[in-house]
């Protein structure tokens, strides 16, 4: 069943535009090589002075969200983000239910 996945992250100041990047190319590998997520959107918090990254997340199955945890493109995103301290804390996941609104009136 499939199920979502909000992740937030804080970037560091001055940080957002490298975390930014990272993700675009880790979302380019995953709809290229993951068929199990459905969906990996990012979004850029508009105001404040530290705006976060929401990552809109959607796995087909739980193996879907094993194979990409251990994948290639998460591990190497995520020594990015080590290696290059970005992040001001540890990124936040919550796992999320659809509980009413509507997706889109698109």
């Amino acid at each position: 069943m499939a199920f979502n996945i909000i992740a937030l992250l804080s970037p560091k100041p001055g940080m957002i535009d490298r975390v930014e990047e990272l993700l675009k190319e880790t979302a380019i590998a995953v709809k290229a090589n993951e068929p199990g997520t459905l969906k990996y959107q990012i979004h850029r918090e508009t105001k404040g002075d530290a705006p976060a990254i929401i990552m809109l997340e959607m796995y087909k199955d739980r193996a879907s969200l094993q194979a990409h945890g251990t994948s290639e493109d998460f591990k190497n995103l995520e020594r990015a983000f080590k290696k290059e301290e970005l992040l001001a804390s540890p990124m936040k996941v919550l796992f999320t239910k659809e509980s009413g609104g509507f997706p889109s009136k698109l």
